[in-house]
């Protein structure tokens, strides 16, 4: 910059020397020019603050989201052109911006631009939607923000730290069983037990011989005036754990995978979880994937609250097609994590005659096992497993994965 503004002092210098005055009105035309480069160049980017925000930080798959972009000018200098750079996972379709240009220093992601002529103290709020967001983990920039000059010349640029990040569950459908006394897990479904839960809390009722002192709830006694006993749900069976299995291509080729099978295998997995919550049992899930995290395998634990639902849908969004270990050492490990007496639900896609002797050997250590088959040879993989009696269904989403109105299990 001082190289401009030792050539406006020169140019000056002529023009009068010369009694030229349109140099030197050119001269003090660079001399301002200069000047206020110099002066966006150091103070362009202090005080300017640029943000986005999701309409919501976790979504369904087929769901619009809103992402606004905010660029505020904290201070009294205004700023002709300010360009932003923001990045944005490239699965993802910006409504307002059909087409935008590959990050290539960042794999996967596309870059949202927006330019801005700002006065001093101006606030702008762009907003943009995310048209039918599709299942998985994603994260928004960092952004880069640049400030040019009257005629387009880069005087500053500064990177923007902060992500954002969008978790999309899986759409869910009802289940559609020709047996509708069956569960979906082929047990009978039951409204009575001989046994209670006593973390199903239903309420109160009058006190009965035989009852044990445990079960009196001594502050509604206090209140009422008369003994009562706690009242609890029966005891619904045993937990169950969904184990997906990621790989959909058979044999050693993990790097490979079929996208609409495991895209489907997602949907019939939130179907099921969502079933078996309503039922009120209790449901964990576990998958040979990283999802994200150090850990070699996704898992989470059983509960019975309705409050898992989410959090099932959020394993399922973070896992990816790529296993991180063979489905047999999952089941391996699955045996001494998951609750004894566990029933182990393997939602699959592929050939299930490798890890049959596998399933097998978890039943006989006491566990409950069956297999739901998805994908276009469902029904085959079914009949291959009842064959070497192994509990067995097959799944099919209709009409799509993409918009599944119902998943329709098969015996």
């Amino acid at each position: 910059m001082a190289g401009w503004i030792a050539l406006a002092v020169a140019m000056a210098l002529v023009g009068m020397a010369a009694a030229a005055p349109g140099v030197v009105l050119v001269a003090v035309l660079t001399l301002g020019y200069a000047s206020l480069t110099a002066v966006w160049t150091r103070y362009g980017t202090a005080r300017l603050e640029y943000g986005r925000r999701l309409s919501t930080p976790r979504a369904v798959a087929g769901d619009d989201v809103g992402l606004d972009v905010t660029i505020w000018n904290r201070k009294a200098l205004p700023l002709p052109w300010v360009t932003g750079e923001d990045r944005v996972p490239e699965r993802l379709t910006v409504r307002e911006r059909e087409e935008m240009p590959r990050d290539e220093g960042w794999a996967g992601s596309l870059l949202l631009r927006n330019d801005w002529a700002l006065g001093w103290y101006e606030r702008v709020v762009r907003h943009f939607h995310l048209d039918g967001v599709r299942r998985g983990s994603y994260q928004f920039g960092p952004a880069r923000l640049g400030i040019r000059d009257v005629v387009g010349r880069l005087a500053r640029e500064e990177g923007v730290a902060g992500q954002d990040s969008l978790l999309v569950a899986p759409a869910m459908a009802p289940l559609h069983h020709p047996d509708r006394a069956s569960s979906p897990l082929g047990e009978r479904r039951t409204r009575h037990s001989l046994t209670v839960d006593p973390a199903l809390y239903a309420g109160v009722r009058p006190f009965q011989p035989g009852d044990s002192l445990r079960l009196v709830h001594w502050r509604a006694t206090a209140r009422i005036g008369s003994p009562v006993s706690r009242r609890l749900e029966p005891a619904r069976g045993r937990a169950a754990i969904l184990v997906v299995d990621v790989q959909t291509v058979d044999g050693r080729y993990w790097l490979t995978w079929d996208e609409d099978a495991f895209e489907t295998l997602c949907v019939v997995a939130a179907s099921v979880a969502r079933r078996l919550l309503d039922d009120g049992s209790s449901v964990g899930i576990a998958a040979a994937n990283f999802a994200g995290s150090p850990q070699r395998f996704a898992w989470l634990p059983p509960r019975a609250s309705l409050a898992q639902l989410p959090r099932l849908g959020e394993v399922l969004a973070r896992i990816g097609p790529v296993p991180s270990a063979p489905l047999g050492t999952l089941l391996g490990w699955l045996t001494t994590h998951a609750p004894t007496g566990s029933q182990l639900l393997l939602v699959s896609t592929r050939d299930p005659s490798p890890f049959l002797a596998t399933l097998r050997r978890a039943a006989r250590s006491g566990f409950g096992v069956e297999l739901i088959a998805a994908g276009p040879n469902a029904a085959q993989h079914a009949r291959s497993a009842r064959l070497a009696r192994v509990p067995a269904q097959a799944a099919a989403v209709e009409p799509s994965w993409e918009m599944p109105r119902a998943v329709a299990l098969a015996g």
